[in-house]
């Protein structure tokens, strides 16, 4: 049967998140947001991440929460997540948009 890349990411980062003094602040927001788009609207959310592993700590502390929006998120990434051998396992598990940097093009 296919390998499930989604649960492959989190399962590898779970150990790293200390769930004990971790949380998701304005959680309401969450709620309104997984309401809206059970109507059918759209929602972008814009930050920075700092590291590989953000999309996998996202979805793991919403999990409990807002599973639905956990596992739907869409991500715009560089083209290093699907060319890196390391990256690209974690990012075969994830909804990507995939943005190549101008000195590629």
């Amino acid at each position: 049967e296919p390998f499930d890349y989604y649960m492959f990411g989190q399962n590898y980062i779970r150990p790293l998140v200390d769930f004990r003094s971790s949380y998701v602040g304005n959680v309401s927001l969450f709620f309104e947001m997984e309401e809206k788009l059970n109507q059918g609207h759209n929602i972008v959310l814009i930050s920075n991440h700092q590291t590989e592993a953000d999309p996998a700590v996202i979805a793991l502390l919403l999990e409990s929460t807002n599973p639905h929006v956990a596992e739907n998120l869409t991500y715009i990434a560089g083209d290093r997540v699907i060319t890196d051998p390391l990256c690209k396992p974690f990012s075969m598990g994830r909804n990507l948009i995939c943005v190549y940097s101008k000195k590629h093009m």
